[in-house]
């Protein structure tokens, strides 16, 4: 899957720490007992990275679950168990899932970063269900960070279960800043992942988000109550497990 970097930060910083155990069978089936099909909030983007064309990303969400994929159902995909508070990253080639457990972690920013935000309401852009967007920018040390445009209300159970994913990895993405290269450990960086994951999510629904570094991402449409199968919120039964944070045995 292309869409959301820090995760594959994270699996990174996994291998390098060689701390990863197989999962057992009572956890591997928590998430399979979903009904046949389920009505879920559908959030469409098109994402970019600096040097690559853009692509989709989905985002499925439903009380009990979020999924990200590339827009269709044998994609690779991250799943959120939003009641464990547990991210699966499915590899279809590897025949293999990522787990990333929430942690309790202190995560206060450091004193040496000062954040601000700043934010208007952009009266010449057109309205997104009625409500005008907000320009919103992101600063760290005096650099801006991070800006998106905003609908404030808007779909607030999926924009929770957003913010819900990104503090997960957030605290996870803080146990292992020790793998982070020093080289991304920017002001920038860190309150975005680590001290203040989703800051933008808490404003509204982003429709617009980009920064310096090359990134983008647009919304092209959405969809409320759309009836989906829920196998798309299964996970593969027969496929190996890893677990981020924890060091397998001799």
């Amino acid at each position: 899957m292309k869409g959301y970097r820090l995760l594959a930060i994270l699996v990174l910083a996994a291998v390098i720490a060689a701390c990863s155990t197989a999962e057992n069978g009572e956890e591997q089936n928590r998430t399979t007992g979903t009904a046949a099909s389920s009505r879920a909030t559908v959030l469409l983007y098109q994402e970019q990275e600096a040097g690559t064309d853009s692509y989709p990303q989905r985002i499925l969400v439903i009380p009990e679950y979020l999924r990200i994929d590339d827009g269709y159902p044998e994609s690779d995909f991250t799943l959120l168990d939003r009641a464990a508070r547990t991210v699966f990253s499915v590899s279809h080639e590897d025949r293999s899932i990522l787990v990333v457990p929430d942690t309790t972690v202190d995560s206060r920013a450091p004193p040496w970063i000062h954040m601000e935000l700043e934010q208007e309401v952009d009266t010449d852009a057109p309205q997104v269900a009625g409500t005008q967007p907000v320009h919103v920018r992101f600063i760290a040390n005096t650099v801006v960070c991070h800006e998106a445009m905003v609908i404030p209300g808007l779909l607030e159970d999926a924009v929770d279960g957003l913010i819900e994913y990104e503090e997960i990895l957030a605290s996870r993405q803080q146990e292992n800043l020790s793998n982070t290269p020093e080289s991304l450990q920017s002001a920038c960086f860190l309150t975005r992942y680590i001290y203040a994951p989703g800051r933008h999510l808490r404003q509204g629904l982003p429709i617009q988000e980009w920064d310096d570094a090359g990134y983008r991402r647009s919304l092209v449409d959405y969809r409320e109550a759309e009836q989906v199968t829920s196998d798309l919120f299964r996970l593969p039964a027969d496929y190996e497990r890893f677990t981020l944070g924890e060091v397998s045995g001799p």
